[in-house]
């Protein structure tokens, strides 16, 4: 007897509006983003600096207004868009991306580069095109992310329907990934924070008629009031107390991506799992792997911050009968934790 193939499990979508399936995308004559009528999500107030993707004929790729159509005919290769303007230093960027079609292929990537990215390198190519070098960092559909050629992982597979957040520090020189508004933690904290290096919003794939959309960015200056907003958003009790005050209410309005507003799906709240379902680590090689990830360099110090940040990751342990998990005591994940990080 032949037993099916394994598949791994793939994030719900955002929300429960319908979305078109791959034989009415390939059959569609027409604008392929005009099936898709879903807005929820889109343009939060605080929103500032928006941006554009930028149309370039070194890629396989339509641009229209915020939606790229990645191989609108047929895929030979790796199509790589980027954002119309650099991401500029001294402020934290964030943008939202919705995934309009299903994601299947070689890769689907979603992340940042500097401008000596070479758009059109793997137009006849099949790769994951972001991180393969020094130059981009990405974050695959599959899960995974990748920087200097390096896969590591991340979060859970994700699909159709689901939101790709991105959040970059260009003032400590981290790298954040969302899906559907749930932070995964800081993936990276080495790209670079010389005002020198232009850094781009960058999205990839390999997959004919995929389409992707951009929803939300907005770009805030560093500043006390920022970081305070930041320490605020690990702790929602808090955060909801000052959601009530009035004259807080603006303030709030303009770092709405520290703690988004969460909309799920029906699917998604019956499935809901710990914090950390998307990033849980599964094994000590694993945990290994993300230990070495964090170490650029053997002297490296490890930001304060970036613990908290990451501090979901925790696994959980299994119990010896190794059917059941339980939960260790607050005081061992965190020895745990700090152990395998530091």
């Amino acid at each position: 007897m032949l037993l099916p193939p394994y598949q791994e499990a793939c994030n719900p979508g955002f929300c429960d509006c319908p979305f078109p399936n791959s034989i009415e995308v390939t059959n569609h004559k027409g604008h392929i983003p005009d099936l898709v009528g879903c807005q929820c999500g889109e343009d939060e107030p605080g929103n500032v600096n928006a941006w554009r993707w930028h149309a370039t004929d070194e890629s396989d790729a339509v641009v229209t207004d915020r939606d790229i159509i990645f191989h609108p005919t047929y895929s030979q290769g790796t199509a790589i868009v980027r954002g119309e303007q650099a991401l500029k230093t001294n402020m934290v960027h964030f943008w939202e991306m919705r995934v309009i079609t299903t994601l299947a292929g070689t890769d689907v990537m979603f992340g940042i580069g500097t401008e000596s990215v070479n758009l059109g390198q793997f137009k006849f190519h099949f790769v994951s095109a972001l991180g393969t070098n020094a130059q981009s960092w990405g974050f695959s559909y599959s899960g995974r992310i990748q920087h200097c050629g390096e896969l590591l992982p991340y979060g859970q597979k994700f699909s159709q329907g689901c939101l790709i957040g991105v959040c970059l520090d260009r003032t400590r020189g981290h790298l954040e990934f969302y899906l559907n508004r749930r932070s995964l933690g800081v993936a990276y904290t080495n790209v670079p924070t010389d005002p020198d290096v232009k850094i781009y919003p960058m999205v990839c794939s390999t997959a004919a008629k995929s389409v992707i959309r951009l929803i939300n960015c907005t770009s805030q200056p560093v500043t006390l009031q920022l970081r305070s907003f930041q320490a605020l958003s690990r702790q929602p009790l808090k955060l909801a107390e000052l959601r009530q005050m009035p004259g807080l209410k603006g303030i709030l309005q303009s770092y709405w991506f520290l703690a988004p507003p969460i909309r799920y799906s029906r699917n998604s709240r019956e499935n809901e799992l710990d914090l950390g379902d998307e990033a849980v680590l599964s094994n000590s090689k694993q945990r290994l792997r993300r230990k070495q990830k964090y170490r650029e360099t053997d002297d490296a110090a490890v930001d304060e911050d970036d613990l908290y940040a990451n501090a979901h990751k925790i696994t959980l342990r299994s119990s010896d009968s190794g059917d059941e998990e339980h939960t260790a005591s607050v005081h061992e994940m965190c020895d745990e934790y700090f152990h395998y990080l530091l």
